[in-house]
């Protein structure tokens, strides 16, 4: 629902919290990848007092419908309200699963420009969200993950399997989460594999991931039987 007047603009999205950083003393800015408007800079304001109202829709890893008032002349909306669809609440308890799901999180926000629709890459987001949610880790789906957005973002590395198994490579690039969730470890394509990306987001993008010694530091998931 998109509503005009001369002077402002409100319109609807479902959208999923990437991030979020304080704004003076009670506010917040918060980063949040929309399915039809892609990745907005939002003012969340008041959240950070005992009475916020919209506290729990700021957090990362939320999925939520969020109402926006954008003022004419401006590229900062405001978000007035909104309600909760999922926190994906099998990644609060359990440290892995959350760490690589704000992994996930920080993939799409480094690789996304503001406020370019990108409804795959936010479909692809909300799956992989989703399913670490219900069924856990695997031993490849952090890579996979990645090299679906990069695919999206125009640097992926499809064509580039010298490395690893050429269906091991189809798998990890068009296998559903479950295949990919199959996958049996292989540390010497897990180390072909990380070089690549390594070198794309230090080398290539001077990027360097916040979340990823995080997720790096969490112990094998079990060998699927």
């Amino acid at each position: 629902m998109v509503e005009y007047t001369d002077f402002h603009m409100i319109f609807c999205d479902h959208g999923i919290v990437l991030n979020r950083r304080q704004l003076r003393e009670n506010d917040r800015i918060v980063t949040v990848f929309t399915e039809a408007g892609g990745k907005l800079e939002v003012n969340f304001k008041s959240v950070r007092l005992a009475r916020g109202k919209l506290r729990a829709l700021s957090e990362p890893l939320s999925w939520s419908d969020f109402r926006f008032y954008l003022k004419k002349g401006s590229n900062f909306p405001v978000c007035t309200g909104g309600r909760s669809l999922s926190v994906f609440a099998g990644l609060r308890g359990d440290l892995d699963r959350l760490c690589l799901g704000l992994h996930y999180c920080e993939i799409v926000n480094r690789l996304t420009p503001a406020q370019q629709p990108a409804p795959e890459k936010y479909a692809l987001l909300l799956g992989a969200l989703q399913d670490l949610a219900a069924r856990g880790g695997g031993a490849w789906l952090r890579q996979a993950f990645t090299l679906r957005v990069l695919d999206l973002a125009g640097f992926g590395f499809r064509e580039t399997a010298a490395g690893p198994d050429a269906a091991l490579w189809d798998v990890l690039h068009d296998g559903d989460w479950a295949a990919v969730r199959a996958l049996p470890a292989n540390p010497e394509a897990g180390v072909f594999v990380d070089g690549l990306l390594g070198r794309f987001f230090r080398g290539q993008m001077g990027i360097e991931l916040r979340t990823l010694p995080f997720v790096l530091s969490a112990p094998p998931p079990p060998s699927p039987r």
